[in-house]
């Protein structure tokens, strides 16, 4: 659908397989590949914007956005062709696109990898505990043990400078807090961080103006860090004044290049944000990141609230910026799709804890860690002809307050190999290429585990 009307209608395989309208076409080219390695696959984003149902354009609705429109499209609204008995688009180039339908993809040569460089991050044991509230009022008087909710319990990952690190896994399982973790915003129980070989295990009010200047964050909702009651161009220019990264006369036009930089023109400027889309918010969000130059950008899920087309732009925005300037990132997601589009290495976590940690392409193909080969056979695939496998992974995700012992992951695993499993901390398994599997089971038997 588009705009209130149906564009393309046909069985599931077909629209998969043979898409026509070039809004369908649109849709799939902007669809990240689970099995498509970092630089293969070029998202491209579709044009323009969803028009208002109050503005709704005379002859073909998708025409202004459409790469292929001629005077036609904009004469009368087309009828729904029916190409075939259960297929019908609506597009007056129907028969020809049936025939030689639009690209899907672009594909070429890999990109090159990060350069190999200077460690940018480096966490060590690091431990984020949030306390649970008493139950009693005993507790208020000592009475009570305290108990924690154990978000993030003994990480340790590093980042080089360039590259990109995605961190993945369940809802709950502490991505999120290891982030704002790192950016100071949540306070460390236990463990060091160090960035840009500065002990920066801090809370952020306590850390150097030049730490926080070089470490940014882009937020998972926009919302909730854009003041509704400042212009967006005000907004940008706060932090510019905040780390004197321009002199005063040359704010605005600093503010409007950096507004060019993420794909919206100097109107944007007096925009409030009410005013703005989500993938617009969501790009404010990123100027204001990059407003500073920083040597890191930790982006926490940037593009889970937004469609397709959208998340597409912005994964390709970041994706340049780190390109242009040899920005270090993080990225946060539980979209392994996003993810291998946009990592150099991937961390997986599970309830508080690496699970396994490499390069991307080691972390996307056997041997893996059984809760990785879960979450890989788990990622839905845009083509209905595929046989996906399953890795049935039973029971509930045990609580962060008391979490199980030995392997945290042993409730839930279906290749569980006895009372080792319960009892005792899994080794970390060097797979090599700096692939680091911790789990029990023997290397060979790491190999059979497929998605």
């Amino acid at each position: 659908m588009y705009a209130g009307e149906v564009i393309e209608y046909a069985s599931t395989e077909t629209i998969f397989k043979h898409p026509v309208h070039p809004y369908t076409v649109g849709l799939m080219r902007c669809l990240p590949d689970v099995d498509a390695p970092k630089g293969t696959r070029q998202l491209i984003p579709i044009r323009g914007q969803v028009p208002r149902l109050d503005e709704i354009p005379r002859g073909c609705v998708f025409s202004p956005r459409c790469e292929h429109q001629h005077a036609e499209c904009a004469e009368a609204r087309p009828q729904l062709w029916a190409l075939e008995p259960d297929h019908w688009v609506r597009c007056v180039r129907a028969a020809e696109w049936y025939m030689a339908p639009p690209p899907l993809t672009k594909s070429g040569e890999a990109m090159p990898e990060g350069r190999q460089g200077e460690i940018v991050l480096s966490t060590q044991n690091v431990k984020a505990y949030y306390p649970v509230p008493f139950q009693t009022v005993a507790g208020l008087f000592g009475l009570e043990k305290r108990r924690y909710v154990r978000a993030v319990d003994d990480v340790s990952v590093s980042v080089k400078r360039g590259r990109t690190l995605g961190i993945v896994g369940e809802s709950g399982c502490g991505k999120s807090s290891l982030a704002r973790t790192i950016v100071g915003l949540e306070p460390l129980r236990e463990g060091k961080i160090e960035f840009l070989s500065v002990d920066v295990s801090k809370p952020l009010n306590k850390r150097g103006v030049n730490s926080i200047r070089e470490l940014q964050m882009v937020f998972q909702d926009p919302n909730g860090v854009l003041n509704p009651s400042y212009c967006i161009g005000d907004q940008i220019a706060a932090s510019l004044k905040r780390f004197k990264t321009v002199p005063k006369d040359e704010v605005y036009g600093e503010v409007v290049r950096l507004l060019n930089a993420v794909k919206l023109n100097e109107e944007y400027y007096h925009r409030l944000p009410r005013q703005m889309s989500g993938g617009e918010k969501q790009r404010v969000g990123i100027a204001r990141a990059i407003a500073t130059n920083p040597s890191m950008v930790v982006c926490d899920e940037p593009v889970s609230a937004l469609d397709v087309s959208v998340q597409a732009a912005v994964l390709t925005l970041l994706l340049e910026i780190q390109q242009q300037q040899n920005t270090t990132m993080i990225l946060i997601s539980h979209d392994l799709s996003t993810v291998r589009f946009f990592s150099d290495d991937v961390a997986v976590m599970y309830l508080g804890r690496i699970v396994e940690v490499g390069p991307c392409e080691t972390i996307y193909s056997p041997p893996n860690h059984p809760y990785t080969a879960a979450l890989l056979a788990a990622v839905p695939r845009p083509d209905p002809t595929i046989e996906q496998k399953r890795i049935r992974l039973t029971g509930l995700v045990p609580s962060a307050v008391n979490p199980p012992s030995g392997c945290r992951f042993h409730t839930r695993c279906p290749f569980k190999i006895g009372d080792i499993c319960e009892k005792e901390e899994p080794p970390g398994r060097d797979m090599g290429h700096g692939h680091m599997i911790y789990c029990h089971l023997p290397p060979d038997d790491l190999y059979q585990i497929k998605p």
